[in-house]
């Protein structure tokens, strides 16, 4: 027996007191995608505004699903927003302020402080076909595009979640910079484990992590090392909340068709924090109510997986919005 194919046999034992309550209480994976969609939609109104919750990331849930377009007025609100909110920051440049090295945590916006807000921005403007490198004039990149040692750091850019969503963000749409500062470093701070700690965030943190090496898998010896050990750390997890389900999803889909049997058996895990009644997630109590942040994320962890099954590019994977510069 394979070592996945034994994996399979024991995540498949842990889900079956959920899957056994009733086969017609299990909601189907497509269409809690869709729902939750709608809640999203529905409930970051008018518009969303920048920020990590309500903002960037509901934009790239309804955005990979086809749901929006750059002409959605719920989509153009948004980037109003995004618009002020670079005002702001163009206005505290101009003043002398430096974002790599603000004073105080405070003085940047809270949405737009860290490179992580940078990273997140650059994702959702390119699932609306935006290039963040030449957005309105600006380059929305240079802020994280370059590595720096983590003793030049800001306090705020310490994590190496930092490192990996650098990665994530610029090879989503087209670049010409070299990476491979970005994937040593990440390489090093691998724990002898297979996890990247950052606190409790362990599960999610290497699961992003193994996001932004999958483009590497195929062809470097070292990262599929890595990431190999990750998953095999990873899967002796017990995967208590959405969020932490979201990014194994997510990451899985990263790695390709290869996955997609594993992938959905974390999708069908993920269903049991799903409320059919309102369409959202709620988290690991069944009496919470909805949870934004883990309907978001639960949302395009569906959305990640509906496009792998579907042939599609990655949820991160931004070619297919910019075609023609891909292929130049």
């Amino acid at each position: 027996m394979g070592k996945f194919t034994a994996f399979l046999l024991i995540l498949t034992m842990l889900i079956v007191p959920v899957a056994v309550q009733a086969e017609d209480t299990i909601p189907d994976w497509e269409t809690a995608m869709y729902r939750s969609l709608d809640w999203i939609y529905d409930s970051v109104t008018p518009h969303p505004l920048v920020g990590s919750v309500g903002g960037e990331w509901a934009v790239l849930a309804l955005a990979r699903a086809g749901r929006v377009t750059a002409d959605d007025a719920w989509v153009q609100g948004w980037l109003t927003d995004v618009e002020r909110m670079l005002l702001e920051v163009d206005r505290l440049t101009r003043e002398g302020h430096n974002i790599q090295h603000p004073p105080s945590a405070g003085t940047f916006p809270s949405g737009m402080r860290r490179w992580t807000d940078f990273q997140r921005l650059a994702l959702a403007l390119g699932s609306v076909g935006f290039n963040a490198a030449d957005f309105n004039g600006r380059d929305l990149t240079a802020v994280y595009s370059t590595f720096v040692s983590v003793d030049e750091r800001h306090a705020l850019n310490m994590t190496i979640n930092a490192d990996a969503f650098a990665l994530i963000a610029l090879n989503a749409i087209p670049h010409e910079r070299d990476s491979m500062d970005f994937i040593d470093w990440i390489l090093a701070s691998q724990n002898p484990t297979g996890t990247w700690a950052f606190g409790r965030l362990e599960i999610d943190t290497t699961s992003m992590v193994v996001q932004a090496l999958a483009q590497y898998y195929d062809d470097n010896a070292e990262v599929r090392m890595a990431v190999d050990l990750a998953l095999d750390w990873l899967r002796r997890q017990t995967f208590s909340d959405p969020e932490s389900t979201a990014q194994m999803i997510v990451a899985l889909t990263a790695l390709g068709e290869d996955f997609a049997e594993e992938a959905l058996v974390y999708v069908q895990w993920l269903l049991q924090w799903f409320d059919e009644e309102s369409g959202g997630f709620r988290r690991s109590n069944s009496d919470d109510m909805i949870d934004p942040m883990s309907t978001e994320q639960g949302a395009y962890a569906l959305v990640a997986y509906w496009r792998l099954v579907n042939g599609m590019t990655w949820l991160y994977d931004m070619s297919d919005m910019f075609e023609e510069a891909y292929e130049n």
